[in-house]
């Protein structure tokens, strides 16, 4: 798919219309590609949390305010609550070069839309 179709007035690309069309083969050889080349190890439990998040994309973001990346941090937490939630997403996802946090480095290994609100640039230098 040609995300550029899929480019709303401001710039920013729905997440439904970047995940709908994807299969977890895609995804996996994707992901799998981009780890490579930061020389990082990916894991079957990496492949399932990012499966599990785009599934929730697929599901339940049909409309612009989707890219808030509160609400999906806080799915997965829940979701992976049995394996200790955050910490345990963190302990994953922190360690993949050139990111931090945990949908981070899962957008930028799956070549997901960034998600607003993932970076605060409201916040400059106070006097």
């Amino acid at each position: 798919m040609n995300n550029s179709e899929h480019i709303t007035r401001d710039g920013e690309i729905p997440i439904y219309d970047a995940v709908r069309s994807l299969t977890r083969d895609m995804v996996e050889k994707t992901v799998r590609n981009n780890a490579a080349a930061r020389q990082f190890d990916v894991t079957d439990e990496h492949m399932n949390v990012i499966h599990s998040l785009i599934e929730h994309y697929k599901r339940d973001c049909r409309s612009r305010d989707c890219l808030a990346a509160h609400e999906h941090m806080r799915f997965l937490e829940e979701a992976y609550a049995s394996k200790g939630g955050g910490k345990y997403l963190y302990r994953l996802f922190d360690a993949v070069p050139g990111t931090r946090g945990v949908l981070m480095p899962i957008h930028e290994l799956a070549e997901l839309p960034t998600l607003r609100l993932e970076q605060d640039k409201g916040f400059g230098t106070a006097f």
